[in-house]
């Protein structure tokens, strides 16, 4: 077996600490960490972006209002650059700041990766919008969830991910659009090292995992990165621009194509005539490991969620031949790893499942979508020298 297969396969990544955006990744203030490749224009992103970057400007108080916040993005005061060049993963339109809590995750010996700490009871920045009561529960976060998880940590120890996740996908989710059963094992857990009072607030929000779930698959891929393998796929995500994806053989280097939206049901009361951004979010990480948008199939509410259409798909383009190598510790032992080779073999472009966001940068959250990346992407990672 190749040995980035074999990393893949013994693959064991642990949440070790939560920590701050300047400690762990070096950010200065006013700089911040976007999902996906460079964007055009980092002084003009897209709506959703925009939107995230006015609620964290207020949030850490460098403006005090949203036309303040604007003008220092259009005026370059508010470096926007990839997140995944410096080893973290961030949702949506979510941005990551020198003041961002976040989860520090790691698989083995391998690179230690991060992602932002989400809020509880209620949406955040990464949804790409301007309510006002995120900065509330920003504050939440910060002042409460972030230290109660460090402490938690600090005298308790890791907490092995794997098991968590496992428990998720044996009751239904696919770990990318629902994590609702994979939220309750880590509320569980919190309970039994004793933090109930954090427990209940997590308990209230299904999502609050997937933050974690990203960058434990971000954790394990790059685990796999040391062997070089041809193929293998080890980072992807969305700007709304672009969507881009890298390979073991040269992690950065993206090849990319223009991020088309999603597409799925909307939620109830959106109109069918909003627009919605473009591909969008790291959390592509999940799927390309072999996780989300690949098991939609074994995800009951999910399947039901997208109807006869996506069912019929599935057993055209079943997933696993598509995927690299069996993981004993998940579900009937699941195989992880997207081969670029084996995509173009079979003519199976993979699936991702994303939010999709209102290109307005107003309106939010409108439904859940499938996207998914065109062959020549695939075709292009593959004629990397």
């Amino acid at each position: 077996m190749h040995p980035a297969l074999t990393a893949l396969a013994q693959s064991r990544p642990r949440l070790h600490a939560v920590t701050r955006g300047a400690q762990a990744l070096g950010l200065a203030p006013h700089q911040m960490l976007h999902a996906g490749p460079p964007l055009a224009d980092p002084c003009r992103p897209p709506s959703p972006m925009v939107s995230s970057a006015v609620l964290g400007s207020l949030h850490e108080g460098w403006a005090t209002d949203e036309a303040g916040a604007e003008a220092l993005l259009q005026g370059g005061r508010l470096p926007l650059s990839p997140a995944q060049a410096l080893g973290c993963v961030t949702p949506l339109a979510a941005l990551v700041t020198a003041g961002t809590p976040l989860f520090a995750v790691a698989d083995g010996a391998g690179p230690m990766v991060h992602a932002p700490v989400s809020v509880v009871r209620g949406p955040d920045t990464r949804m790409g919008m301007r309510d006002p009561a995120v900065l509330g529960r920003l504050k939440l976060r910060d002042e409460f969830v972030a230290p109660a998880l460090r402490a938690l940590l600090d005298a308790t120890g890791p907490v092995d991910l794997w098991p968590l996740m496992a428990a998720g996908l044996a009751r239904g989710d696919d770990l990318h659009a629902s994590t609702t059963h994979a939220n309750a094992a880590w509320v569980d857990e919190l309970r039994r090292r004793g933090a109930t009072k954090l427990a209940d607030e997590i308990a209230a929000t299904p999502l609050f995992f997937l933050t974690l779930v990203m960058a434990a698959c971000a954790a394990v891929l790059r685990s796999a990165e040391a062997a070089g393998a041809v193929g293998l796929v080890t980072r992807a995500g969305g700007n709304g621009e672009r969507f881009a994806i890298a390979g073991a053989r040269q992690p950065c280097a993206w090849v990319s194509c223009a991020a088309t939206a999603p597409e799925g049901p909307r939620l109830p009361g959106v109109p069918a005539v909003r627009a919605i951004a473009g591909a969008i979010g790291d959390s592509a990480v999940i799927d390309l490991l072999g996780l989300g948008g690949q098991r939609p199939a074994q995800a009951p509410d999910l399947l039901a969620l997208f109807g006869e259409p996506l069912a019929q798909e599935l057993q055209a383009e079943p997933a696993e031949r598509v995927l690299c190598t069996p993981h004993p510790q998940l579900p009937q032992a699941w195989p992880l790893g997207l081969d670029a080779r084996h995509v173009l073999l079979h003519r199976q472009r993979p699936r991702v499942m994303l939010g999709m966001l209102a290109s307005d940068g107003r309106h939010g959250l409108c439904g859940r979508g499938i996207y998914r990346p065109p062959l020549d992407l695939f075709e292009q990672l593959l004629a990397l020298p």
